[in-house]
């Protein structure tokens, strides 16, 4: 059998292959050159690379300003010198522009709060791959008689094994990243395509940005703390000089210096992060296995966030904040109280992630072969 790997980053098949690579003719569809680079530095061999080209379109006000200048041509090419039975695809709108006879699965690449995964065209997919019963029971509320319930799976969310399983060394990591193992660590992580565009730094206006960016360094210094900034790759505010000589200035790791698709695997961050402050990303869920302390940046009410959201806005287990005074308080009541909102927490990582055993990267794994072996291949 012959398996095709189509993403623009490792974090997530790379699981996937690390599984399946030595009893099926895998194969990486590589439309990103860093992750080709990254293969290549692996050493994987069995790379078919074609470059997506996408540029910035300053006009975009909201959402992705990052636009593909050609949406089929790598995609297209990729898919028909690999030709293989059975793709496996991280991200719902790829390999979506054309038929294909090859089988297709979908594992999803992230579960942010925000609008994103129940996208109709992934029910064109052979088999998608669900991290619990939440999504199952959305899929099906939400489009009703067009799901074919024998698609759905759920095998848990194998980005969180390595989590669950402890596999980091939390000094070491720390000492890396040049930051004091001996300080508490807060990770600013937001998503992308809020506020201002993809432009900002926050999702909600919490005052002149830099004069909140500041204080919010000055805070974290005072109160003897590392500081991260973690943003989505896709971020315009990743490239913004005035922020990051503010980190600078104050000894905050800046950790995002430039836009593209591709993303390094957060998991070492998340490890090293006692309070993570976001707003309706999916680091969020992820973190959520730690049980640590998590503080939610409400997003400006005219940005609609809740309509069609993937989650509820009740799914989040932490303090809101609309002020920065809200998030100075927080971060003051999460080193004091990391344990205040663990039940809600839980309650809220048992409902989107069935398994939590640290072993969904193999119950998905042997979800694939059975549904190829199904299917009349081997």
């Amino acid at each position: 059998m012959k398996i095709g790997f189509y993403s623009h980053n490792f974090n997530v098949l790379g699981k996937y292959w690390e599984n399946l690579k030595d009893i099926a003719d895998c194969w990486w569809g590589v439309p990103d050159p860093k992750l080709n680079d990254l293969l290549i530095e692996k050493k994987i061999k069995n790379i078919v690379f074609c470059e997506e080209k996408f540029e910035k379109d300053l006009s975009v006000k909201k959402g992705n300003m990052y636009r593909s200048t050609d949406k089929i041509t790598a995609q297209k090419k990729i898919a028909e010198e690999i030709n293989p039975d059975l793709w496996i695809v991280d991200t719902a709108n790829k390999l979506n522009h054309y038929s294909t006879k090859s089988l297709r699965v979908q594992t999803f690449h992230t579960l942010p709060l925000k609008k994103f995964n129940f996208f109709e065209p992934v029910l064109n997919y052979d088999l998608l791959l669900l991290p619990g019963k939440f999504h199952k029971e959305e899929f099906i509320k939400r489009f009703k008689n067009k799901v074919n319930l024998e698609k759905l799976k759920i095998v848990g969310w194998p980005q969180v094994d390595d989590l669950i399983n402890g596999s980091f060394s939390r000094d070491q990591i720390l000492k890396d990243l040049k930051l004091d193992p001996q300080k508490k660590t807060i990770m600013y992580a937001p998503t992308w395509g809020w506020g201002n565009g993809n432009i900002s730094l926050f999702c909600r206006n919490l005052g002149k940005e830099k004069e909140v960016f500041t204080k919010l360094c000055e805070h974290a210094s005072k109160n003897n703390l590392n500081l991260i900034i973690r943003l989505h790759s896709l971020s315009f505010a990743a490239e913004n000089k005035e922020l990051i000589k503010i980190a600078n200035k104050h000894g905050v790791l800046w950790q995002t210096s430039s836009t593209q698709n591709f993303r390094d695997d957060p998991n070492k961050f998340l490890w090293i992060t006692d309070i993570l402050i976001s707003d309706i990303s999916g680091i969020i869920t992820e973190f959520l296995v730690l049980d640590r302390p998590i503080i939610y940046i409400d997003p400006d009410d005219e940005n609609n966030p809740w309509i069609d959201s993937d989650m509820p806005k009740d799914f989040r287990a932490g303090n809101i904040v609309k002020t920065f005074n809200d998030l100075k308080n927080s971060i003051d009541d999460a080193l004091k109280n990391p344990k205040k909102f663990s039940k809600k927490r839980n309650q809220i990582k048992n409902y989107i992630y069935s398994y939590t055993s640290g072993k969904s990267t193999e119950m998905a794994c042997n979800t694939i072969i059975e549904f190829a072996k199904n299917n009349g291949l081997k």
